[in-house]
């Protein structure tokens, strides 16, 4: 036996630690997070075989780190082994980048904020650094693996199949989209290829990050939940599908979208994803359907970081918690309080020997809130109801005596599941079965014989006849033995009038009318055609003067918040004060009665006039229309209305007379024109038109409208071709220019007879035409012995225009070659013309909406000056 090499055991291990693409982007993910980054881009290429890019914006990593930053086992997360327990960062063991470094070619450019400037560092497959340079990236931290498993060449082999790099990529992006949701500050960014596969932004809460990664219809169709414990020390928070949700917009048939964290770790969980998917299951009307679905959902479990264990996997996907069992439990009460008790599959199968009810035990350190209604399960053919004194007994036994553990909803307290009696027909809860009173619905048409006691024994089967299994009385109460019906209709008994009468039966009751009075959607009530305010609770006006004072002390408070903190003021309000808001509100009901009393008889003797007009018109047709004398006063009423449209005339506009001659106008526009024609011709400013947004100019003996902002943007876009430079960007890869590339030998030559710069020391030269270097290229040419030798080749071109490159090269030069172009600006390719023209309207955008007189006349005097004709 013996000793293996260093190189062979840091292979070994360092493929253990990297399996795939996906652990690379999780340990430099959480490295980055580690350092309180707030901004993250993550860029693949070949699906993060060729390259693996993860830049943020954090701490960075300081300059007596640098030397055994990517060294085994050197970690600045913790000392020594008791810092687990207190353990609150995602990396711990200082292995990810030693082991990067040993499978992959690792450059690592990083800046803190006392840093001047960026470096960076290439490593070694032993992680030492072997060169440094400076960077122009800013703060924060950027790791780049290039050619990853190159020296695994059947790993390499496994994931660079097709089907398996689009898993791997999709795999990806379901680990960005769990820290977006449980971190939703942060900004994530996914790029394949040079191509945004996924992006989130910073929001402000998880419901916001939930949107972004499951979309706003899956969202709305979700509750906000919170559960916290005292012994032991547990809180989960997140979001749950709703009760009865339509399963199709809230699961998948996969995981991939049910996050699971402890402590903000996303973790792989089979014992809570089996109970999370049991009980969501029990809450769907569908369950074969649901069964094989995985609910969409954010749950954070936080417990002590000395209960958990997170070294016990390579990739820290796996926990072991010391108290799984209280970690369960609390997750199964909170669960029960959302959906309800959950029906095992067996229990559904099975049809079990002995009639009754199952039962779920409710945990005796946990507060459950129960539903307002409750469902009952049916294991045999016997109907079961909960009478109301059972059912206060149950809400009795229900609520514990131990109240330190609550499980309520953080947000909103929609998250209470309201059953409405539809729902008893798939019954699907459970309860204690003491709390279950037996009765037995009898059906008075019901013929079949009491059975005996003997019949009923235990040993003994009764038979059915096909007779009584086809009109319903196959199944009798052994007690009673009267006929068990499947369903039934209860009516509430008929309630006694104050009077002493009695109410009609339910069948005379009409039935499209509204018995209950609904509530008040307005702050008004219209009777009688007459809008009456309605009266204002105690509580109401009590509202009105608190809510201005809790929005001073908290002015970010939401209107749950305000309205919460209203109700706790109005609970601790001393006797004295509440009687006199109680005053004030019997003082609003009686304002309310009268007005109410008035606009009823208003509206009844508005009837009675409806009427009496109605009984006129009748008469007058039965009398042939006979046209009724003229009143005492009706004159003056015609006078009155024939006097309307006079008052409706315009009153008449102000004149003003002024002296007009046309042979004095004449002589001066022949002088003004003879003083035109003396002096040069050129534009002169005469005013600005308001209503065109323009001004009116004098050119020779034409009057013309100028649009000065038309006239900025052509001078800018004159000036951007003339002088601007765009600037450019070094390429990794040179290209390298043939006569084939540029188009032929002559362009070639054009190309070489342009301005070049003196050799440098290493014998490179570089053109420094400005027809070139203006338009974006930066190209160098490396002489040889021979024409034939020489190498040329473009290192650097302008990267703010999309699809940039050899082709606008070929254009410049056979503008040099055709047109003998000798400036920058006939020397512009097309695309070159086009974004310069674009930023000459943005620029003049920029300028102010109304310009003065003195701005307009500059202007103008730079049209002069460059002897522009500017249309009209």
């Amino acid at each position: 036996m013996k000793a293996l090499p260093a190189e062979t055991v840091r292979l070994l291990c360092s493929s253990q630690v990297i399996t795939s693409v996906l652990n690379v982007v999780k340990e430099l993910v959480e490295n980055s997070l580690d350092a309180g980054s707030s901004s993250l881009e993550v860029k693949l290429e070949n699906y993060g075989l060729d390259r693996i890019e993860v830049r943020d914006n954090g701490s960075g990593i300081k300059a007596t780190d640098v030397p055994v930053m990517a060294v085994k086992h050197y970690t600045s997360k913790i000392s020594c082994h008791e810092d687990l327990e207190r353990l609150e960062t995602y990396g711990f063991r200082g292995e990810a980048l030693a082991s990067l470094c040993a499978i992959s070619e690792v450059v690592i450019t990083t800046r803190t904020a006392d840093d001047e400037f960026s470096i960076q560092y290439s490593v070694d497959h032993n992680g030492q650094i072997v060169s440094q340079k400076p960077s122009h990236l800013g703060e924060g931290t950027t790791v780049c693996a290039a050619n990853l498993f190159k020296n695994l060449p059947v790993r390499r082999q496994y994931y660079s199949n097709t089907k398996k790099c689009k898993e791997e990529l999709k795999r990806v992006q379901n680990l960005l989209m769990a820290y977006a949701v449980v971190k939703p500050e942060l900004r994530i960014t996914l790029s394949h290829n040079k191509a945004v596969v996924w992006q989130k932004s910073r929001v402000s809460d998880h419901r916001t990050a939930l949107m972004a990664v499951l979309g706003a219809a899956s969202v709305a169709n979700m509750l906000p939940v919170q559960h916290h414990q005292e012994q032991p020390e547990i809180g989960i928070d997140g979001f749950f599908p709703k009760p009865g949700s339509d399963f199709n917009s809230t699961s998948s048939s996969t995981p991939d979208k049910t996050f699971i964290f402890v402590n903000s770790r996303p973790v792989h969980h089979k014992e809570i994803l089996k109970l999370i998917k049991q009980y969501y299951t029990s809450a769907q009307s569908n369950k074969e359907s649901a069964n094989r679905r995985y609910p969409f959902l954010m749950m954070n479990i936080t417990i002590p970081a000395s209960t958990v264990d997170v070294n016990l996997t390579p990739d820290k996907t796996e926990v072991m918690l010391q108290n799984k069992e209280g970690v369960l439990l609390a997750v199964e009460t909170m669960l029960i309080s959302l959906y309800g008790y959950s029906i095992d599959n067996d229990d559904l199968k099975t049809g079990g020997s002995r009639p009754g009810v199952s039962s779920v035990d409710v945990p005796e350190h946990t507060n459950v809130v129960p539903t307002p209604t409750t469902d009952v399960r049916l294991d045999e053919p016997e109907l079961l109801e909960i009478s109301p004194t059972n059912a206060d007994k149950q809400d009795g036994e229900l609520s514990l005596s131990n109240t330190a553990n609550t499980s309520s909803s953080s947000i909103s307290e929609d998250w209470v599941i309201n059953r409405s009696s539809s729902d008893f027909d798939s019954i699907n809860s459970s309860l204690p079965a003491d709390d279950v009173v037996m009765n037995s619905t009898a059906d008075l048409n019901c013929n079949s014989p009491k059975p005996s006691k003997s019949d009923s024994g235990p040993g003994q089967e009764s038979i059915v006849s096909a007779e009584s299994w086809s009109t319903g009385k196959a199944f009798s109460n052994q007690v009673t033995g009267e006929c068990l019906e499947p369903v039934k209709l209860h009516v509430p008994k008929a309630h006694e009038d104050l009077g002493g009468s009695t109410r009609s039966s339910p069948s005379k009751r009409p039935s499209n009318v509204i018995m209950e009075k609904m509530a008040k959607l307005t702050a008004y009530e219209l009777i009688s055609n007459r809008s009456v305010r309605q009266p204002s609770s105690a509580f109401s006006l009590f509202e009105q003067d608190t809510r201005s004072q809790v929005l001073q002390v908290n002015p970010r408070a939401s209107p749950q918040d305000v309205t919460t903190a209203v109700k706790e003021r109005w609970e601790s309000l001393g006797e004295e004060d509440r009687k006199k808001y109680e005053s004030k509100a019997e003082k609003s009901l009686n304002a309310y009665n009268l007005q109410r009393k008035r606009a009823a008889e208003g509206g009844g003797q508005c009837e009675e006039g409806k009427k009496q007009m109605s009984a006129e018109s009748s008469l007058n047709k039965a009398q042939g229309v006979k046209r009724k004398a003229p009143l005492a006063n009706q004159q003056a009423l015609d006078k009155l209305f024939s006097s309307q449209p006079s008052s409706k005339r315009s009153p008449a506009k102000l004149s003003k007379p002024l002296p007009f001659s046309i042979a004095t106008l004449k002589q001066s526009f022949n002088l003004l024109s003879y003083q035109n024609s003396s002096s040069a011709q050129g534009l002169r400013l005469v005013n600005r038109l308001a209503s065109h947004g323009a001004w009116v100019v004098l050119c020779g003996k034409k009057l013309m409208l100028l649009n000065p902002f038309r006239v900025e943007e052509a001078l800018l876009f004159k000036r951007l071709l003339e002088n601007n430079i765009l600037p450019t960007v070094r390429l990794q890869t040179p290209v390298q220019l043939t006569d084939g590339v540029l188009g032929g030998p002559e362009y070639m030559e054009v190309l070489l007879n342009m301005e070049k710069d003196s050799a440098c020391f290493n014998g490179d030269i570089y053109f420094t035409d400005p027809r070139l270097v203006a338009n974006g290229f930066e190209i160098k040419m490396i002489p040889g012995s021979l024409s034939s030798e020489r190498h040329v080749e473009v290192t650097g071109m302008a990267d703010c225009m999309p699809f940039f490159g050899i082709g606008d090269l070929r254009e410049i030069l056979q503008a040099i070659k055709v047109r003998d172009a000798k400036t920058v600006e006939q020397c512009r390719p097309l695309k070159v013309s086009n974004y310069l023209e674009s930023e000459a309207v943005r620029l003049a955008r920029q300028l102010p909406l109304n310009l003065t007189r003195a701005d307009v006349t500059n202007t103008m005097k730079i049209v002069i000056w460059n002897n522009k004709c500017l249309p009209c």
